[in-house]
């Protein structure tokens, strides 16, 4: 087992200063997939090949049983330093799928609104193709 740091490409949300969405994405310096795998990305021009572009590919490329999630940060009322730990394991990862939207439009006054409901539930991502 070791440890080692998985770069974000985004790292916050760009309505809410207190929301924290991470991504990351899977490329030749990516330490979630298998050293074949990185090294055909970067003979592949850095680009993802196509004939990997489904859910079974995906999988067989990667390389982890599980991972470790950690949040850092302040609470707002007590200034205390507070922490969140998650360990998800490889079958706890959905290909092809993204987090649904938290955020609507509320039909009567056109504002913004958070469901929170909807903090759980995931869809295909554009294109398709989930396991």
């Amino acid at each position: 087992t070791s440890y080692v740091k998985v770069n974000l490409v985004e790292f916050e949300h760009p309505f809410f200063s207190r929301v924290w969405h991470g991504c990351h994405r899977l490329n030749a310096q990516s330490p979630l997939l298998s050293p074949a795998a990185r090294e055909r990305i970067r003979r592949n021009g850095g680009d993802w090949p196509v004939d990997w572009c489904n859910p079974e590919s995906v999988r067989d490329n990667l390389m982890f049983s599980d991972f470790i999630v950690t949040l850092t940060g302040i609470a707002n009322i007590s200034a205390a330093t507070v922490h969140a730990y998650k360990r998800y394991k490889a079958g706890d990862v959905l290909i092809g799928y993204e987090h649904a939207s938290l955020l609507y439009k509320h039909p009567d006054t056109n504002r913004l609104k958070v469901d929170h409901n909807l903090a759980h539930d995931v869809i295909m991502q554009r294109g398709g193709g989930g396991e």
